[in-house]
């Protein structure tokens, strides 16, 4: 046991650097969009169906989220601290109720209407949320239920983690804050395909990055998840409620 005046002395230990970065983030990309291919074949499969039902879209979603939550996972494990709190700032604070509500409002009223008339002159006004009404035309009670757990708890904590944890966090560590918000944003509109026609999908693209400008802003002003979670989730909760009315 140490004495007094050894535990006053002596220094914390210095937390190891970390190593994981832009490689750690492409690898759990792919690895998620294989699972979830291999996944929705197996559905298919199984069912006999041509098309994925509710059910397949739910299985092959979880191919997807091993890879964006397995990555940030294996890396602050493997070349970090070995805490996600420490590496990708997974904490949260009573403040982040307010902040993460109030940023999703602005999103929803200000920064996503202001996306669909810059781009008006070059789109139109397309219809985007058709395969959000599909998808809740298709779903009935227990499905209704899961698309809603999907959409207001499981993306914004997956989808937080790997984008504004391992990807935001590590562009910043290369190339600064700035760049990491600029580049964290533009690479979730891209990942975010529907099927669509092209002006409508480049408009979603170009909205849900304009989103993601908010969310990476409220992870790196606050250097932790919790506010960009809570903005995500009611983002969406508010989106489908609109749908769903």
């Amino acid at each position: 046991m140490e004495s007094d005046d050894q535990a006053t002395t002596s220094e914390p230990a210095a937390l190891p650097v970390p190593r994981w970065g832009l490689g750690d983030a492409i690898l759990g990309l792919v690895v998620g969009i294989l699972l979830s291919s291999v996944l929705a074949g197996v559905w298919l499969g199984v069912s006999g169906d041509e098309t994925l039902s509710i059910g397949g879209k739910a299985f092959s979603q979880m191919g997807l989220w091993i890879g964006l939550a397995g990555s940030p996972i294996l890396a602050t494990r493997r070349k970090g601290s070995g805490s996600l709190a420490v590496d990708f700032g997974w904490r949260f604070r009573p403040v982040d109720l307010a902040l993460g509500a109030a940023a999703a409002v602005v999103a929803i009223v200000v920064v996503v209407p202001a996306v669909g008339l810059l781009l008006r002159p070059l789109l139109g006004d397309p219809n985007v949320s058709q395969p959000v009404k599909d998808l809740v035309e298709e779903s009935r009670g227990t499905a209704l239920i899961g698309l809603i757990l999907i959409a207001v708890v499981g993306a914004p904590l997956v989808e937080e983690l790997f984008f504004r944890g391992l990807l935001l966090r590590s562009i910043e560590k290369r190339l600064g804050a700035g760049w990491a918000i600029a580049g964290s944003s533009v690479f979730f509109g891209l990942a975010h395909p529907n099927d669509l026609p092209l002006e409508a999908q480049l408009l979603v693209m170009a909205a849900l990055a304009a989103l993601a400008v908010v969310l990476a802003t409220l992870a790196v002003k606050t250097g932790r998840l919790g506010a960009s979670i809570v903005a995500h989730a009611v983002f969406n909760a508010i989106n489908l409620a609109v749908v769903l009315s």
